[in-house]
This record gives structure tokens, C-alpha cells and sequence, in this order.
């Protein structure tokens, strides 16, 4: 028994370690909330829906759905932090997720769920003025999709074209990488003169927002890393698999009930 119970915690203490710097985070419906460090389902319009379910599980149990049925539909899921020391646009060094678009919908063919980058160009959480979203499509970015199949995408060295807040427009430039928003192209908006230190606020993805046609597809396994930071995956899933179910309570109080029989007899003899 000794000798099981160090093995374990060998065992653990060499997963944590290898681990420190790669975290795995499990979402369920019951971990969604509002705040800072908290996913939250945001701007759902009439006919549009979010939320984590099984339909398309991937890595496990769940992903988040999203659907919508018309062109005024949209939909997102929001995770920001704030301004954190470190989180800057030139410490950023991965940035992937898995998504899904499903058959059967009438927007575009080129559509899928996007993701987005929240920023602050300056970095001081002084000036409001100068917000915005990087954001990432698949259109921009070359290669086919395929519908009712899981894809991964490592989007870091990607093209993201830019929304401002303030004054309130899109850049229309759709051949933009990260590090060319660092040092490249500046139409003349404050807005939009980003750098090294440009913090990041956050992320998120969703679907809509000017779509024609109704649509449906699914995000999984969204992966966010800063230099010196580590990187952050998170899972959604309907259910922590590490729960046992219901039935599966009665299972395990019996087996304990057989362990402390089994103590109790080596401890009289």
C-alpha cells in the first residue's frame, strides 16, 4: 500500500511539474459567469443561440454550440483579464482553437466561427480611445473548409484584419499579420497605431454579426500564451469527466466500503 500511494505521488508530482507551464482548463455551463477570468455568453441576438452541449463533442464530452437562423443573428463567447503585466501583443506566442462549421445552413459557404483579439493600442488603461479587435476568418487565410469536420487552426502567424471602438470603423486590410500590426501599415486612426506593448484584454469567438442565411458550428480546445507566462487551453465540456455520474456514487461508496474492510482485516491480524 505504501509503495502504490508514493508511486502516485511521484507520478503526480512529475505531471505537475512538466505541466506548470501548460494548464488545461475544464469550462462547464456551471463555471460561465460575469467579470474578469470568467467565460460569459455575450451579445445573443433574437433567433441566435451559445452555449456548451454535447452535439459535437471534441476532446471529451462538449464544445460550444452556436447557431443562428438569420442575417440580423449573433453570438460570442467573451473571456478577458484585463490589463495584466506581460500581456502584450509582442509577448503573445500561441494562439490556436479547434472549430466546426455543420451542413446544412444557407449563410456563406466561407463562413465559420471566427476569433478575436481585445486590445488596448497604448497599453494604459488610462485611455479608453483606442480599443479594438484583431480578428481572425479562415477566408483570409487561405485553404478550403470543410463542413462536419473538426479543424485546428494555429493561427499566430495568421492575417487578422482590425475593428476600432473608437472612431468607430473597420481597417480594411485583410493581409495583416500580427507582427506586421506591430510594425506595419497605419491608416492614420489613433486607434489603430499598435506596438510591442499594445496590451491584450482578452479573447473570444463567435459568429454573426452581418450574416446572411442561418448557420450553426462549434469551438473547442482555444489555446492563449504569452512569453514567460505559459500557455492556457480551455476545454469545454457539458460535465467534468473526473465527476462520477449518479450511478456511479453507489459503485464507489462500495468499493470504498471493501477497502476499509480489507485495512480493518490486516490490522487484526
Amino acid at each position: 500500500m505504501k509503495t502504490l500511494v508514493r508511486a502516485a505521488l511521484i507520478s503526480a508530482t512529475v505531471f505537475s511539474g512538466a505541466c506548470a507551464h501548460a494548464s488545461v482548463i475544464t469550462v462547464t455551463p456551471d463555471d460561465l459567469g460575469t467579470g474578469l477570468n470568467k467565460w460569459n455568453v455575450a451579445n445573443v441576438r433574437e433567433s441566435s443561440s451559445a452555449a456548451i452541449t454535447g452535439t459535437a463533442a471534441r476532446s471529451g464530452n462538449g464544445s460550444v454550440e452556436m447557431s443562428l437562423a438569420n442575417g440580423s443573428g449573433k453570438a460570442d463567447y467573451v473571456y478577458s483579464w484585463g490589463y495584466v503585466e506581460g500581456r502584450t501583443l509582442g509577448n503573445l506566442d500561441a494562439l490556436s482553437y479547434d472549430w466546426l462549421r455543420s451542413s446544412g445552413g444557407s449563410a456563406p459557404a466561407h463562413l465559420q466561427p471566427a476569433l478575436r483579439l481585445s486590445y488596448d493600442a497604448d497599453g494604459d488603461i488610462a485611455t479608453t480611445a483606442d480599443r479594438g479587435y484583431l480578428v481572425w476568418e479562415q477566408v483570409y487565410n487561405g485553404g478550403g473548409l470543410v463542413e462536419d469536420r473538426w479543424t485546428t487552426s494555429d493561427i499566430l502567424g495568421g492575417n487578422f484584419w482590425m475593428r476600432q471602438f473608437s472612431p468607430g470603423n473597420t481597417v480594411e486590410r485583410y493581409d495583416v499579420s500580427l507582427a506586421e500590426w506591430i510594425d506595419g501599415p497605419r491608416p492614420g486612426a489613433p486607434a489603430d497605431r499598435l506596438g510591442a506593448n499594445t496590451a491584450i484584454l482578452g479573447i473570444e469567438f463567435g459568429i454573426g454579426s452581418g450574416w446572411n442565411g442561418s448557420f450553426a458550428g462549434f469551438v473547442d480546445n482555444l489555446t492563449v500564451g504569452f512569453k514567460g507566462q505559459g500557455t492556457t487551453t480551455w476545454n469545454f465540456e457539458t460535465r467534468r469527466s473526473d465527476v462520477p455520474e449518479p450511478g456511479s456514487f453507489a459503485l464507489l461508496g462500495l468499493g470504498l466500503a471493501a477497502v476499509a474492510a480489507a485495512l480493518g482485516k490486516r490490522r487484526k491480524g
